[in-house]
């Protein structure tokens, strides 16, 4: 299982679970839970584990669902959907003039897949 954070997450590493560990992360996630038998003192104790499997359990879902991102971009002829997307975060990330050592934050709602890929063009982490 990965580690988790917020500069996992800029860097790729969030929600990347292997197949083989999502049944035995969902199983310690739901121990943390007073419906699954678990105890409330060992859910405080454990807040930031359970918080973390349960990101990195959700992340992976989107990811296979949906992907890295939840928008949208115009297609040029020929051009992929993932192509497109791609092209656009180029283009955010060249205007936002971005380079190594800056910090960004991303505030959107989806799970920062727009803003590894812009981390990662704009080697803001060399």
């Amino acid at each position: 299982m990965s580690k988790t954070g917020a500069l996992d997450l800029a860097s790729g590493l969030g929600g990347k679970i292997e197949k083989t560990d999502v049944l035995s992360a969902v199983e310690k996630y739901e121990k943390y839970h007073v419906l699954y038998g678990g105890k409330e003192e060992a859910r405080k104790a454990n807040y930031t584990d359970m918080v973390n499997k349960y990101y990195d359990l959700v992340t992976s879902f989107y990811e296979f669902g949906w992907g890295e991102s939840f928008h949208f971009a115009p297609r040029w002829n020929g051009e992929s959907l993932r192509e497109s997307i791609k092209r656009h975060e180029h283009f955010l990330a060249l205007q936002l003039g971005l380079k190594p050592g800056h910090k960004v934050l991303d505030v959107g709602c989806g799970i920062g897949g727009p803003l590894r890929e812009i981390a990662r063009f704009s080697n803001i982490f060399s």
